[in-house]
């Protein structure tokens, strides 16, 4: 099998040479025309035949979701622009947008263009990790996803015999199958350029943080409201025990609203009362 010889894809079927085709880590081949149905960051030798295809099935709709989030984002929490933001990373121009509400963000750079979809990306997948030990490949997840302290986007730079920085490289840790990092890298001639690497660096560790405290803030909203909602259930099964009332139908009713409150779909007013929305 050499540099001229013709793979099928295993999703389209066509016959490709090397230069036009990716092997997959289960070793079947995926053309370039399906790949850029894929995520962009995704690297095919990480990839299963399954996990590429939920990719092809699945970036659409989450594209269409994160969009219509910014429509929903509200309250004192929310953090949505809708609009990129724009970084010149040397010779690299990419683009940023975040829904803190969401935990969501958007990285596009122009080499995308001749993807379907700019995939979304998760702030609680973004999980830095921790190699064993010295020259050991194999690598453990610290899994502090409530590590509200932590910056875990970092920006490595390399110098030249000169001394100055001349190469820079963003790098997002992130734990998915098909994506065990992030990484944007360019060479440097201007502070400007490495300043700019570090800013975007300090914009999605500062989301980060956004989005956590607020979900924070939600997790010890619910906590006190399926609290409430026992105390209620409980008075109202006794009141109806005492009226020789179904009590099945109360406690039906409490865990209805138990799962209201996981749901977001039941809010509470300034005295503990809760009603659904």
């Amino acid at each position: 099998m050499g540099l001229f010889s013709k793979e099928a894809c295993t999703f389209c079927g066509t016959e490709v040479g090397a230069l036009k085709r990716s092997k997959l880590a289960t070793k079947e081949f995926i053309c370039n025309d399906c790949k850029r149905k894929t995520n962009y960051f995704a690297r095919m030798s990480y990839t299963s035949r399954d996990d590429a295809q939920a990719m092809m099935d699945n970036l659409g709709q989450e594209a269409a979701d994160f969009e219509a989030s910014f429509d929903a984002a509200e309250g004192r929490f929310a953090k949505a622009e809708r609009s990129f933001n724009t970084w010149d990373l040397g010779s690299k121009r990419v683009h940023y947008r975040c829904n803190t509400t969401l935990g969501a963000f958007q990285l596009k750079l122009n080499d995308m263009s001749s993807y379907e979809h700019v995939p979304v990306l998760w702030f609680d997948t973004m999980l830095p990790y921790e190699f064993k030990g010295e020259g050991d490949e194999f690598f453990t997840r610290r899994h502090e996803v409530m590590d509200r302290s932590a910056d875990y986007v970092k920006v490595e730079e390399s110098k030249g015999d000169d001394g100055k920085v001349n190469h820079c490289q963003l790098i997002i840790p992130y734990d998915d199958a098909c994506i065990r990092e992030i990484r944007i890298e360019s060479g440097v001639s201007r502070q400007e350029e490495i300043d700019d690497f570090r800013d975007l660096a300090d914009r999605i560790n500062s989301d980060r943080r956004a989005w956590l405290g607020k979900a924070m803030f939600d997790l010890d909203r619910k906590n006190r409201m399926q609290v409430r909602n026992l105390g209620d259930t409980a008075a109202a099964a006794i009141k109806a025990a005492v009226k020789g009332e179904s009590v099945e139908e109360v406690i039906k009713e409490g865990i209805e609203t138990a799962n209201a409150i996981e749901e977001g779909k039941v809010r509470q007013n300034f005295w503990g009362k809760l009603f659904k929305k």
